[in-house]
């Protein structure tokens, strides 16, 4: 029995042998295979990596794996490290890889497997690229859409997933809102703790610190623009203007609208901090536009004014904020945004001896400012809510006259004491004092645009009674449509700037109207009073009288048969209106200028029409020298400085003579030149 037991077990064994013999002749002859390669960490796409990946390579069977490390190939070449996972190699990059890099990698053949099978054929290099900065690939709304509800919200959507925390740390949004932030996956949702500003532009930007989860930075700021829907209601106006200093502490504060407002919404809108005890008024602010010859319905008012009580508080910084709920007339469902700003006020002037005073616009409608002869401590005088278009000081600095919208008034010079003196049924431009500081000369208008010439006005309390000087030539309707800095497009002042001049007697004046030749005009006593005499020169611009010449000179264009043409020159005018051409000033424009010791300045143009410059006669020199030219600059409007070392003038853009380039200051004894002021117009230095 043993022995066939023994037999049996034999028998069995060789079986099994068989078995085995046959599984090495007929299957351990196939050789291994790479049957895959894959990323660890694809980014959206089996054959993009993120920089922070092991490539992962599957093979048929086990394998011997020092033979497959040996022949392990990656291009470009990088460091790294092999693990293994039964029948999976993993390769580990000892370092992050490249950014958008392009690679490929491969198994060489002669790897075998456990029995030693040898792999002589394998797969093609399996490529795959690295990705490129992370990006937004989804932005709602998109960039630069409008019309976003100011309770809406912004969703951004990466091309993978990210490091939050670096993308919180670089979100910025200008103007500043409060953002809530809440992630899903590669998308950020971003809403905003209140509403934000209605007709609004936003700039959303998320710095170049923030990161995907592989630590890859984006390539450089990412920016997204928006602007929030419009109310219905847009405001036109605010004065005075955000940021601006110096404003005078008699000013109002006036936002203007591009339609009628409801009154009470306007009022209860209103802020102002420190608060300033005051009256809110719903206006409509008059001005000298022309009007149609039919008669115009009744306008609503569209501005909101506020006036202070007792003025502000000089020095000091108001912020004015107008709540979005000004609702438009008859109509509450359409409101204005809100708006809020803030400016600076200055200190009033108690003289304005040894001062420049100028036209300037930067509080958002065009005043007076006085400013030091270095440039510094400017401040508002007029504080007007129609543009300023011409005015004048008194020579002890106490007192300015001035008109805005067609209404000359007069005021202390620290901007109290402010009297109308234009009636309802006039327009009046281009303010003068009499030498004796007791009357003003003016051009004026009927309100129907009637042209009435030039008078004379005596002030409140002084003697006498105001006469016609000139019968035609006043300034034309529509002081208040020449914006800005009230610059016009040639080389003639505007019409409704002064253009008098008066002679060392105080009682002869040369009048420059708007229309017509100079005249010169007797302003003595009504009984004694010749009347005008009109010369033979058109000028365009301020006459002067000079102590050298005896007599007024202005620039402009002669005649000796009634018809006025060729080219500008300098002229002298008599009392007697007898006129005389001052040789070598062919080209001569713009007002003149006389210093204290008798030196002339003028502005000049060449005749090949390139830019314009200073021409000084100075004290006691037989001619005219030219001051030099500002390439791409006209310069302008002279003015001397009381002891004549320094001259004022007004740069304008050659190209674009509209545009101001601010009050310069030439010394004249080395002719260098220095800004004072990078705006202003019309500047004059005050003895």
């Amino acid at each position: 029995m043993r022995r066939l037991i023994s037999l049996v077990s034999v028998a069995v064994a060789l079986v099994g042998l068989g078995l085995v013999l046959y599984n090495a002749t007929l299957v351990d002859r196939r050789a291994p295979a790479v049957v895959g390669i894959a990323l660890s960490s694809p980014a959206g796409d089996d054959r993009i990596a993120q920089t922070l990946t092991a490539i992962n390579i599957q093979f048929s069977e086990p394998v011997r794996t020092a033979t497959v490390e040996s022949r392990f190939r990656i291009e470009p070449y990088i460091a790294g490290a092999f693990t293994w996972d039964g029948t999976m190699l993993i390769f580990t990059p000892s370092a992050q890889l490249p950014e958008d890099t392009a690679f490929a990698v491969r198994i060489e053949p002669g790897f075998e497997d456990l029995i030693g099978n040898v792999a002589e054929t394998v797969p093609e290099a399996w490529a795959f690229r690295t990705v490129g900065p992370p990006v937004v690939v989804r932005a709602v709304p998109g960039d630069g859409a409008t019309g976003l509800p100011v309770d809406g919200g912004v969703e951004l959507t990466f091309d993978r997933l990210m490091d939050t925390t670096s993308v919180e740390a670089a979100l910025r949004i200008e103007p500043a809102a409060a953002l809530d932030v809440a992630w899903s996956g590669e998308t950020v949702r971003l809403s905003f703790a209140g509403p934000l500003a209605f007709g609004t532009s936003y700039t959303l930007t998320i710095g170049r610190t923030a990161a995907d989860t592989g630590g890859n930075r984006l390539q450089g700021p990412y920016r997204l623009r928006f602007t929030t829907v419009a109310a219905g209601l847009s405001v036109i106006d605010a004065i005075p203007s955000a940021g601006v200093a110096g404003v005078g502490i008699l000013t109002s504060v006036a936002v203007r609208f591009d339609r009628p407002i409801d009154p009470d919404s306007a009022r209860a809108a209103f802020h102002i901090a420190p608060s300033v005890d005051g009256e809110i008024r719903v206006v409509i602010i008059a001005d000298d536009r022309p009007q149609s010859a039919a008669p115009a319905a009744p306008a609503d008012p569209d501005t909101l004014v506020f006036l202070p009580n007792d003025g502000f508080a000089p020095h000091t910084t108001y912020t004015v904020t107008i709540a979005p709920t000004v609702a438009s007339l008859g109509d509450p469902a359409v409101v204005a945004a809100g708006r809020t700003w803030s400016f600076t006020t200055g200190s009033p002037s108690i003289s304005a001896q040894n001062q420049i005073a100028f036209l300037g616009a930067r509080s958002g409608v065009r005043n007076v400012w006085l400013m030091n002869p270095d440039g510094t401590n400017a401040r508002q005088l007029t504080t007007e809510l129609v543009p300023v278009s011409g005015f004048d000081v008194t020579d002890d600095g106490a007192r300015v006259a001035f008109s805005a919208g067609g209404v000359v008034s007069i005021a202390d010079i620290d901007g109290s004491g402010a009297r109308r003196l234009s009636d309802e049924a006039h327009f009046e431009y281009a303010p003068i004092f009499t030498p004796d500081d007791r009357a003003v000369i003016v051009g004026r208008r009927g309100v129907d645009g009637s042209d009435l010439g030039y008078w004379f006005v005596p002030l409140p309390g002084e003697p006498g009674d105001e006469r016609q000087l000139l019968g035609s030539g006043a300034p034309n309707l529509g002081s208040a449509e020449l914006g800005g800095e009230g610059i016009g497009d040639t080389d003639a002042i505007p019409e409704w700037l002064s253009r008098t001049a008066f002679d060392p007697t105080g009682r002869w004046a040369l009048i420059v109207p708007a229309a017509g030749p100079a005249a010169v005009v007797d302003i003595g006593p009504a009984g004694e009073a010749r009347g005008p005499t009109a010369t033979s020169v058109l000028g365009s611009a301020a006459p002067a009288w000079s102590p050298r010449h005896r007599a007024f000179v202005l620039s402009g264009i002669g005649t000796s048969d009634g018809t006025f043409s060729g080219t500008p020159d300098l002229w002298t005018v008599a009392q007697s209106g007898s006129v005389a051409r001052i040789a070598g000033t062919e080209g001569a424009t713009g007002p003149v200028a006389v210093g204290a010791d008798s030196a002339v300045a003028v502005q000049v143009r060449p005749a090949d029409g390139g830019p314009a410059s200073i021409w000084l006669m100075a004290a006691g020199a037989p001619s005219f020298v030219d001051l030099g030219a500002s390439p791409g600059f006209d310069d302008r409007w002279p003015a001397f400085s009381p002891n004549d070392a320094s001259l004022l003038i007004g740069r304008t853009d050659e190209a674009t003579p509209t545009r101001g380039d601010g009050i310069w200051a030439i010394d004249l004894a080395s002719v260098t030149v220095v800004q004072l002021a990078f705006e202003g117009t019309f500047a004059r230095w005050l003895p």
